[in-house]
């Protein structure tokens, strides 16, 4: 019953969102797989993208407080609690900078004192200080806080930020679209109507960006679909998304610790029905701290065409019970893509060639 929907996505046809959920459910894994590969292929032949960044958390103080989340803090008295200046702030990507990155992913908690102004210093200081280094800042859930903490509209928060040196949003803020869901893990975070019309906003103003899909808890395949249905949805109308990420679900150090989070196969299949349902995205990317190595470098064969840098200093994921290191060397990252069988190729963040002269380990 699978075969003629999976023949014609891998030819690059549109599946619907029903069709996509019977992929999920009833396709045989191996077959699912190979023909998100045939997606990918067409597209990029073996060549898996990936580049070289580092993280900056200007604080863990979040008001929003979500249960599926094990990075942020209430309140500064908690003794995890950090919140660091604008210099402070430079100072770290300066010695990051030494890395030889090209993008720095900059995204934190949510509290009135990190405001339009902060966000506007901070882009401004790094640019002047780094201007060769992309600001990948911001997701949607933030520019829309520090819209309404600033009293300003959404798109007069993203030309101020534009202005000050945002380069591209990520992605993340989305988790799962469905309202029972949202309920239940991010009850007090705005709801899917916010996130998109932040993303439909930045696209209009020229900001590409990239969107996610946290899953593995207690979301179902047809919720999971519906996600991504509103995603092509909108790619359809603007063109602006650069990837979709799926993100795993971790439940350790969580308010949902005792769910088991999702299988290597739950995994593997949200992956390649993600590819195979965005026909509109150009990139599906995995997010190797949350994911594993072991199968990030499988996924390469399920539909991943990019994966997610070198992620120095990622502390969102780690701070749940995840074992992945703290950031993959260039050489760790290139070895990771030729386990998989493919072509490792270094990009910037709007996926344009990086050529080094030596890699860096």
């Amino acid at each position: 019953m699978t075969d003629a929907i999976l023949s014609r996505a891998a030819d690059g046809g549109r599946i619907t969102p029903d069709e996509a959920v019977l992929l999920y459910r009833e396709a045989p894994l191996e077959e699912l797989g190979a023909a998100a590969d045939a997606v990918v292929r067409r597209r990029y032949g073996d060549e898996i993208t990936y580049n070289v960044n580092a993280h900056l958390n200007p604080t863990n103080i979040c008001v929003v407080g979500c249960g599926f989340c094990a990075f942020a803090v209430w309140t500064e008295k908690d003794e995890r609690a950090y919140a660091y200046s604008v210099d402070q702030l430079v100072d770290r990507a300066v010695q990051l900078s030494d890395l030889g990155i090209t993008e720095l992913h900059i995204v934190g908690g949510m509290t009135k004192e990190y405001d339009l102004p902060y966000y506007e210093e901070l882009f401004s200081e790094l640019k002047a200080t780094l201007p060769h280094v992309s600001l990948t800042a911001l997701t949607a859930v933030e520019v829309d806080f520090i819209a309404r903490v600033s009293k300003v509209s959404h798109a007069e928060a993203l030309r101020r930020l534009r202005a000050a040196g945002h380069d591209t949003m990520p992605g993340g803020g989305a988790e799962v679209f469905s309202p029972r869901v949202r309920k239940i893990i991010a009850d007090r975070k705005v709801p899917a109507e916010t996130w998109l019309a932040v993303h439909r906003e930045a696209h209009a103003q020229g900001l590409r960006t990239n969107a996610t899909l946290l899953f593995g808890h207690f979301e179902t395949p047809e919720e999971q679909v519906d996600h991504m249905r509103r995603l092509r949805e909108l790619q359809d109308d603007t063109g602006g998304f650069q990837a979709f990420i799926p993100l795993p679900f971790l439940p350790g150090n969580t308010d949902f610790a005792y769910l088991p989070g999702p299988t290597r196969e739950e995994k593997l299949r949200t992956i390649a029905v993600g590819r195979l349902f965005l026909d509109n995205f150009p990139h599906i990317k995995g997010h190797w701290v949350m994911l594993g190595e072991e199968i990030t470098s499988e996924a390469l064969r399920y539909g991943l065409d990019d994966l997610s840098g070198t992620l120095t200093e990622e502390r969102i994921a780690h701070a749940t019970t995840v074992q992945t290191p703290l950031g993959l060397s260039q050489d760790r990252m290139r070895a990771l893509i030729t386990a998989g069988g493919k072509t490792p190729a270094e990009r910037g963040t709007l996926y344009e060639r990086v050529q080094r002269d030596e890699v860096a380990a």
